[in-house]
């Protein structure tokens, strides 16, 4: 009895420590018990929990629903609702304590592994409350569309996606029925489409710098419809031109997809564009009931919500002017007023054309439009967040380069067609482009039976390139054809919805073969499967031949020259709105004891650097503004001004000068006012030429504040001559505003855009104009105007002159010539008076390639 009882005594003891044992165990596997409360700001909730940060870190999810549990080892889930990694305490944004009240907490491990989760559920305690006031409505409960509210846009072309619908204001297009704005497309010749509908906007009637938008509204269905609610921005030549002006889409639908939803943002340049879809549960269809479309866009966030329940959040954007060598300061091109847009599209690139199931009419309904304003102040953007280290790809999952640093493979040909894809959609001819490619003699030949619709109807690609975020490219190429015609090239992500890497850009071919060399940052996020584009459709039918592509990385120099923007400028950011603080590429020093600061301001009105100064200091040279790298060459002239004010009456220096400041090449000092005056420097380089000269501001020796902006310092070339005949490459501008550069020609020009030449005119008369350009509108329009004098000679001011105080002006229309690459000559007349003009061309919605100038007999 006494060993049976040892015996159970011991089981007994077995028994206990097993139990303490898988209690330990089991409060060691339950050790990561993350909480939630209120979060800093609006709408937010906060999570904390004890981990060790040196080998884990965290995820959280926002979701309406409750999560799944993951499998430990699964990968971190890679979603718009997803923030990874996770700092502990940091706002949370997006949640609810009624619909997206769950948050699923990851604690993962180097490889962004799971280790761990918990699921959170959110009661009212937890989040930070958040409220919106309404500030804009239209219910549609009166009989007529309210035009103090919203426009009709009216017209055709295509709209830049090739559409096939002719908008018009009839009723049979829109009107109020039932408390509701039915926006319904027909099939019926109007004008030169075979369809109508109708697009309405608040352009200058409605527009909102943040807040909360709501629409409830109930879509269409069938191949080819496409209903959207999307913003676009009220100032559009603020950061130039689309797509680096911006672009919200609140709600697209595709109609063969019936069963989802997109929320995008447009940006760059290079064009990108990022979003996410959403599918209603159960399998139903939009076009099947209303539902209740959101956005939410406060400082650095925007959200998506369908019926309450949110789908996306996005915070990393960027925009860039293609003539500015950085991007504009983030939240930008996000942090002005946009205004609203309400259409139904039919057809068009991306949802297709109608075929025989296709159903007319299609009605888009709408129930309300609502707009609202958060009831306090709105957060901070703060900067661009940096991209995830768990997210983002390197080289190191791409291929390898070739021997000599090419990411192209078989860039030569020598192996046929080995890596290359020509056409490499389905069909062949979805964009009407017939052809085929042969290697021949050691070049790829294409040979093309039909132009096709598009640039890319006939297309020659190569993929897996590995681009690596914030490194340089130079790509390259030879090419010819058998005649002039261009080509359109670029870098694209066909996984990231054709995002631009490098944007696209026409080459000028003809019958001798040419080198072509571009050079551009990787702005995006790295991509290892990026590819090249030769895009040879829609503008000829004219074969091509290319060889010899590479795509190879180049080192910076952190002290390399500055080269010349396209404007001409060799002051980069002269304008105060590019980089970290709007200061990118200058240098703000003070002597010690000197106490005086530079900044700009956030608002539009306010983007001029402000230099406020506590103490002094005993001269000009004690604060002092400078930018570094700028190349000034021997025997040249230059240009340089600024516009500049003080608070009261003061005195400030400029100079150029070596690297070391000792020798001055330039300087003037200039006395400044209380209201903005500009100001310039004509100077000549008589030293020799000097890469690394610099450009210094100098505000010490006295108190008052001093305000700076629009900063220009460029070479003053010499008249163009023109006695009996001239032709002038529309490139070779002597200034301009908004217009871009695309290989040979200058495009992208908008209304208010314009260019500058200046020509030496030996004989007065009346002369021929002949412009050779292109578009694929039916408003383009070419003005051209003359004015006596120029900046050259001293007797005219920099800048844009009016019509009104022009000495001779003319216009033509440019109708639709076939694309955008389908230039053709046209022809006009002007006076010019003898001795230098300032020609200055306006030509909204056309490509410019060159003009000439002759004289009339």
């Amino acid at each position: 009895m006494k060993k049976r009882g040892l015996v159970i005594s011991s089981l007994v003891v077995i028994i206990i420590i097993g139990i303490v044992f898988y209690f330990i165990q089991k409060n060691d596997n339950n050790g990561f018990q993350p909480k939630a409360s209120k979060g800093t700001i609006h709408g937010t909730t906060a999570v904390t929990v004890d981990f060790d940060e040196t080998i884990h870190h965290l995820a959280v999810q926002v979701s309406s629903e409750s999560f799944s549990e993951p499998d430990s080892g699964e990968v971190v889930p890679t979603h718009r609702t997803v923030s990874n990694p996770y700092l502990p305490g940091t706002d949370i944004s997006g949640v609810d304590a009624k619909t997206n009240k769950y948050v699923g907490v990851f604690l993962a491990d180097e490889n962004n592994k799971i280790i761990d989760f918990k699921e959170l559920k959110l009661s009212k305690g937890k989040v930070q409350t958040e409220k919106w006031k309404l500030v804009w409505e239209d219910e549609f409960e009166e009989e007529e569309i309210n035009v103090s509210k919203w426009n009709f846009i009216q017209g055709g072309g295509g709209y830049g996606n090739h559409e096939l619908q002719h908008y018009t204001n009839r009723k049979e297009n829109a009107r109020i029925e039932d408390g509701k704005l039915i926006i319904e497309a027909h099939a019926e010749n109007f004008g030169a489409e075979q369809y109508t509908s109708a697009k309405l906007t608040t352009e200058g009637k409605g527009d909102w710098k943040y807040g909360r938008f709501e629409i409830r509204a109930k879509s269409p269905e069938g191949q080819g419809i496409w209903p959207a609610i999307w913003m676009m921005p009220t100032d559009y030549q603020v950061y130039n031109i689309w797509p680096s002006s911006g672009e919200i889409d609140i709600f697209e639908l595709v109609g063969h997809d019936p069963y989802t939803v997109h929320g995008t943002l447009h940006y760059g340049v290079p064009h990108t564009y990022t979003g996410e879809s959403y599918q209603l549960p159960d399998e139903k269809k939009f076009s099947d009931d209303y539902h209740t479309y959101t956005m939410e866009w406060v400082p650095g966030e925007i959200r998506w919500y369908v019926d309450d329940v949110l789908f996306s959040k996005q915070n990393d954007w960027f925009s860039k002017d293609p003539n500015n060598p950085e991007n504009y300061t983030y939240p930008a091109p996000y942090d002005r007023a946009f205004y609203l847009q309400l259409n139904l599209a039919v057809g068009g690139d991306w949802p297709g054309y109608p075929d025989n199931t296709t159903v007319f009419p299609q009605q888009f309904l709408i129930d309300y439009v609502r707009v609202y304003e958060l009831d306090g102040e709105y957060r901070e953007s703060g900067s661009r967040p940096e991209p995830s280290p768990y997210e983002s790809q390197t080289t190191r999952d791409g291929r390898e380069p070739l021997e000599d640093g090419n990411y192209v493979y078989n860039g030569s040909f020598e192996d046929e067609l080995s890596n290359w894809e020509f056409q490499p959609y389905e069909p062949k001819t979805q964009f009407g482009g017939e052809g085929k490619v042969t290697v021949v003699d050691g070049e790829l030949n294409t040979v093309i039976q039909k132009q096709g619709e598009a640039p890319w109807a006939i297309q020659l690609v190569q993929t897996q390139i590995p681009m690596e975020k914030n490194e340089r490219y130079t790509l390259s190429f030879d090419a010819r054809s058998s005649g002039n015609r261009q080509m359109m090239v670029n870098v694209s992500g066909p996984d990231r919805n054709f995002s631009r890497y490098f944007q696209d850009t026409n080459v000028s071919l003809d019958e001798n073969m040419q080198h072509y060399e571009f050079t551009f940052d990787m702005v995006q996020d790295s991509d290892m499967n990026a590819r090249i584009e030769f895009n040879m459709g829609q503008v000829s039918t004219l074969p091509v031949w290319i060889d010899n592509v590479k795509l190879v990385k180049k080192q910076k120099d952190p002290n390399e020259t500055k080269t010349i923007l396209p404007t001409g400028n060799y002051i980069y950011n002269g304008t105060f709105d590019q980089g970290d603080q709007r200061l990118a590429f200058w240098e703000f020093t003070s002597q010690n004891g000197v106490d005086a600061r530079a900044t700009v301001g956030v608002e539009l009105e306010e983007r001029e650097l402000q230099v406020k100064i506590n103490e002094t200091g005993d001269s000009l040279e004690s604060i002092r503004l400078t930018q570094t790298s700028l190349n000034m060459e021997k025997g040249k002239t230059y240009l340089l001004s600024f516009d500049a004010r003080a608070e009261q009456k003061r005195l400030i220096g400029v100079q150029i000068t070596d690297k070391t400041q000792q020798t001055a090449y330039a300087s003037n000092t200039f006395d400044l006012v209380r209201e903005t005056q500009s100001n310039r420097l004509i100077f000549k380089m008589e030293n020799k030429t000097d890469d690394q000269s610099q450009l210094h501001f100098l505000f010490g020796s006295q108190k008052n504040a001093v305000f700076l902006d629009n900063i220009l310092l460029k070479e003053l070339l010499p008249p163009t001559l023109l006695e009996e005949h001239v032709v002038i490459r529309a490139k070779e501008y002597y200034d301009m505003k908004g217009v871009v550069i695309e290989g040979e020609t200058v495009g992208f020009i908008e209304e208010g855009d314009w260019m500058q030449y200046v020509i030496d005119v030996k004989e007065a008369g009346d002369y021929n104009i002949s412009y050779f350009a292109a578009s694929e509108r039916d408003d383009g329009k070419v003005t051209m105007l003359a004015k006596s004098g120029s900046v050259f000679t001293q007797n005219l001011e920099s800048g844009e002159y009016l019509e009104s105080d022009s000495d001779h002006q003319t216009s033509i229309q440019v109708e639709n010539t076939g694309g955008w690459q389908s230039y053709r000559s046209m022809n006009d007349t002007i006076t010019l008076d003898r001795g230098v003009q300032t020609i200055q061309i306006y030509a909204p919605n056309v490509n410019l390639h060159w003009f000439s100038l002759r004289k009339e007999k």
